[in-house]
């Protein structure tokens, strides 16, 4: 029998373990969603400072034409828009990646009650990442275009449902039992808190600048604008915390699936 010591074809499972498929590759769905969700955050902050550093006057002239020292996201996303739209298809299939597994959860961990809801919940991020990657697709269009009020009443609905609703099923229907589930849970109450609050007043510099051409008032709109949709990518950011546990396994058996550690 010495001769089958070093031959594992050869010799018979002792145990259960032995039996077991042998994983040859473990991805770990953090990584890569923490990864993938950085290109649009990144680039709204360098657009923006592009945009006032190549392109000052145009990017920040309204109709106006008072004291404006601030373009708003889609003025910035239209002077830089290359590097825009490559941000927005790049996070676009990460997005959706992170919709399948938020999916893959309500169904599992939600109450039977509440699974309508948080269908409903991942249905406005699905909704919001087609939003986004329409707008880098079509960045260049006039802000006054049907085009661009549809896709920015789109973004801000999906945004507000996916905020609010997220938070709603982490805090009421899920356990949150991890130290990352907890920090997870604290940084969307922040994050909520702070997105409601820039979209509501930015909205009321918007009236106060079109309606009495206010100086400074649609810098004020887009530093509303800048915060809430940073809140918004840094929301969909802690899904490194929420997914922590989930890994993509491969093994000749069964291919490729996804599993809980």
């Amino acid at each position: 029998m010495r001769h089958l010591k070093n031959d594992p074809v050869k010799l018979l499972p002792s145990s259960l373990a032995d039996l077991q498929p042998k994983r040859r590759l473990t991805i770990y769905i953090r990584r890569v969603l923490g990864l993938g969700l950085l290109p649009v955050p990144i680039s709204v902050v360098y657009v923006l400072v592009m945009a006032i550093l190549t392109d000052f006057e145009a990017s920040t002239y309204t109709s106006c034409q008072v004291l404006n020292v601030l373009p708003s996201s889609s003025a910035a996303a239209r002077s830089q828009h290359e590097v825009w739209t490559m941000a927005c298809w790049t996070q676009f299939p990460i997005l959706l990646a992170s919709a399948c597994l938020q999916f893959r959860l309500y169904s599992r961990a939600l109450p039977r009650h509440a699974r309508s809801f948080g269908c409903l919940v991942t249905f406005s991020l699905i909704q919001g990442s087609c939003s986004l990657v329409l707008w880098g697709s079509f960045a260049t269009v006039d802000g006054d275009s049907f085009l661009h009020v549809v896709t920015a009443i789109s973004m801000f609905t999906s945004a507000a449902i996916y905020m609010a609703g997220s938070f709603v099923c982490a805090k009421y229907y899920l356990r949150c039992e991890s130290r990352r589930e907890k920090f997870s849970l604290w940084l969307k109450s922040r994050l909520v808190f702070v997105y409601f609050l820039a979209a509501t007043t930015m909205w009321i510099w918007y009236v106060l600048h079109h309606q009495f051409c206010l100086p400074l008032a649609y810098s004020l709109f887009a530093l509303g604008e800048f915060v809430s949709f940073e809140c918004l990518c840094l929301n969909f950011w802690t899904a490194y915390w929420d997914y922590y546990h989930v890994v993509i396994l491969y093994d000749k058996r069964q291919g490729f699936y996804i599993s809980d550690l």
